[in-house]
């Protein structure tokens, strides 16, 4: 007796044969797309980290793309009989999940996180001031990259159908899948032995490719040369060393001219009291919220602001002289600094600096521009007329107060920003000067008038500092963290938001270099 195949068996047959060579090809797309991460990433530094990161590469991409072909697509194939709707759904389908890949991997290489359930509202607040900038033309771009690209899905679609029974001779289906088996396997097999022997050059691979191993405080401390895992139990109280980085400052150049007749003043007054908090109202200054100040800048306080980088970077800056004085001084504005307590990294603006408090203040209240940046007393402050002053200039005055954790920022600067850190002083005086220049190009903070932000990054001692939602998260170079609320100083017993301190180390890192 002889058997001949039903048409609907050989379509089916012929259908799910087509789905499996259109997921080879989109394996090979995403294969290429993915190569961001890589290119993104720091480079292995050892043999088996090397091995270890093209098997998981080829593996894990691999995987997840057929993954989403079982699920999505080979349903379908028996399902649907129209072989040009199967098409076309196959298209849409692989083009859309492509089209989120490349969208990942460009917000990688941004950020430092994937796209998450638990990363979306940072993603919001990330992006919401580039989406809205957003002109018609742009988005008529990015429709049309889509239609392109959807339209190339098509093209493959319909050569390999075109093409099937020339494809259905190429016996290299299991080849193919026992490779991509053995990377995938073999790649968690030596992930396990790396975790097992704190091999750090392995682990700080970790979290590289999307839907990949979660991501923790110490494998994204690794990842960004922090924190060495191979030795991290037996040093609890690590301290940043200042020689392991230098300092890539400024990261780019700067091109921006300011305007010598404007007069900026910036005072951080030590020894408040809560009492004389209404003569800083009185004078027309708002209260801009919580600032941020490390307990322990002490002597590097005002290089901090000047350069508007943590202290731990400090002493790893080469530059002889910082940007937010370089600038103006280049278009002859008049500069003067002075603080009651010896500075440290003095010798770098010892040409602006002032020895008495008396000649500080003189010229403050008297000239009528110029760039005013000071650490005085209370008493000091007293003996300012800040009525004249916030009439004459943009004022900003830090409020450090030894009896609570809880600074404040003062000024008659028209801010958006509810919160500020040490490293905003430098942009923020920069900008109201009127250069324009992207803050990242010379600060690790941002300027308060226009934040691009709602977190901000620090350093207090040998520990990292993210300040965002009324919160103080202080990450160790051990992996381990803490979360105090910035008003009580209280712990609060929350879980890390790791994606918003990989976007912070993404961020810290622009300006190192191994």
């Amino acid at each position: 007796m002889i058997y001949t195949e039903s048409p609907r068996r050989k379509l089916i047959n012929d259908q799910v044969s087509w789905g499996h060579w259109f997921a080879f090809a989109n394996i090979v797309l995403a294969i290429i797309i993915s190569s961001v991460y890589v290119i993104a990433s720091p480079a292995p530094t050892s043999f088996i980290s090397t091995v270890y990161l093209f098997i998981t590469w080829f593996g894990h991409i691999s995987f997840i793309t057929f993954f989403g072909f079982i699920v999505l697509l080979l349903p379908l194939c028996y399902q649907i009989s129209n072989t040009r709707v199967l098409k076309i759904v196959g298209s849409v389908t692989a083009a859309i999940a492509l089209a989120l890949l490349a969208f990942d991997a460009l917000l990688f290489n941004k950020t430092g996180f994937h796209i998450t359930l638990s990363s979306a509202e940072l993603l919001r607040t990330e992006t919401q001031g580039q989406i809205s900038a957003f002109s018609w033309l742009q988005w008529f771009y990015l429709v049309l990259l889509f239609v392109v690209w959807l339209m190339f899905q098509l093209v493959i679609a319909n050569a390999i159908f075109r093409h099937l029974k020339r494809f259905q001779k190429i016996k290299i289906g299991k080849y193919v899948t026992t490779a991509f088996l053995a990377c995938f396997v073999t790649s968690h097999a030596i992930h396990v032995w790396a975790d097992a022997k704190l091999y750090a050059p392995v682990l700080q691979q970790d979290n590289m490719f999307p839907l990949s191993y979660p991501a923790t405080a110490k494998t994204l401390m690794s990842r960004a040369g922090l924190l060495d895992l191979q030795d991290y139990r037996q040093r609890q109280n690590l301290q940043f060393d200042d020689n392991a980085f230098s300092i890539n400052y400024p990261p780019e150049q700067i091109y921006c001219s300011v305007d010598n007749t404007k007069k900026t003043v910036f005072l951080r007054v030590t020894g408040f009291e809560e009492n004389t908090l209404n003569s800083l109202s009185d004078s027309g200054l708002k209260n801009n919220g919580y600032h941020f100040i490390s307990d322990t800048l002490e002597s590097d306080y005002l290089a901090s602001v000047i350069y508007g980088m943590p202290q731990a970077f400090l002493d790893g800056i080469s530059a002889e002289m910082p940007v937010s004085l370089a600038l103006p001084n280049a278009f002859n504005v008049d500069i003067n600094i002075f603080s009651n307590d010896a500075l440290s990294h003095s010798r770098r603006f010892e040409d602006f600096r002032i020895a008495e408090a008396i000649e500080f203040i003189d010229k403050l209240e008297q000239m009528p521009q110029g760039m005013f940046i000071a650490s005085i007393t209370l008493e000091q402050l007293k003996s300012i007329n800040l009525n004249v002053l916030s009439q004459q200039a943009s004022v900003l005055i830090a409020i450090d107060s030894a009896n609570t954790y809880y600074k404040e920022l003062y000024s008659n600067i028209d801010t958006a920003a509810q919160m500020s850190t040490t490293e905003d002083i430098a942009p923020t005086l920069i900008n109201e000067l009127g250069c324009n220049a992207q803050a990242e190009q010379f600060s690790m903070g941002q300027a308060l008038q226009l934040p691009k932000r709602k977190w901000s990054i620090s350093t207090q001692g040998p520990h990292l500092v993210v300040v965002h939602d009324g919160l103080i998260t202080e990450v160790s170079r051990d992996g381990s963290f803490e979360i105090r609320d910035y008003m009580t100083n209280q712990k609060v017993l929350t879980e890390i938001d790791t994606n918003l301190l990989s976007r912070s180390i993404k961020h810290f890192s622009t300006f190192t270099q191994k």
